[in-house]
């Protein structure tokens, strides 16, 4: 694993046994998903899709336990909202759009005090764009006007910097 930081953000680089603890993982988060929910909101792709999304999603989850000097980081294969990808706290939200944006679901509101932190990239390189805490995230302001879900551009996300000396970056 590598990491650099840029000005206002940080990348992540991960290494083969990482990628491969990716693909395990999203083999089995897929093994013990139901079928219908990979086709959520129009998103209709097949079975290998679902995985390769997982993998991809899996990898930001280890980008991120890295960032914070995580070691022998473990992803679950069932948090799906009960327990926080990383930490205590913490959600990760990857989309492999590089302007993409930081997508909240409604399920976060059982757990309004973590923190999001939208990654971007694809397997090996993550970029750790910014942070909200959930519960900034889940205002009118973000609110889609079509799905259960709040979108937060880029340009509201806090620069992962202040993210470690935060209240939010302590668990």
């Amino acid at each position: 694993m590598a990491m650099r930081t840029m000005s206002r953000l940080e990348t992540v680089i991960l290494d083969r046994a990482q990628e491969i603890q990716a693909h395990h993982t999203a083999l089995e988060r897929a093994r013990v998903m139901s079928d219908d929910w990979f086709r959520l909101y129009g998103q209709n792709i097949n079975y290998h899709e679902m995985i390769t999304q997982h993998a991809e999603s899996v990898g930001a989850e280890i980008a991120v336990a890295e960032y914070f000097g995580i070691r022998g980081f473990n992803p679950s294969v069932n948090t799906f909202k009960s327990n926080a990808d990383v930490g205590l706290n913490v959600e990760v939200k990857w989309t492999k759009y590089i302007t993409g944006n930081l997508i909240v679901q409604a399920s976060q509101e059982i757990r309004p005090n973590d923190v999001c932190i939208l990654v971007v990239g694809r397997s090996p390189v993550y970029e750790l764009i910014g942070w909200i805490p959930a519960s900034m995230a889940m205002v009118p302001k973000y609110k889609h006007p079509r799905q259960p879900s709040w979108w937060i551009g880029q340009n509201n996300l806090f620069p992962m910097k202040y993210l470690k000396g935060s209240t939010y970056g302590q668990d």
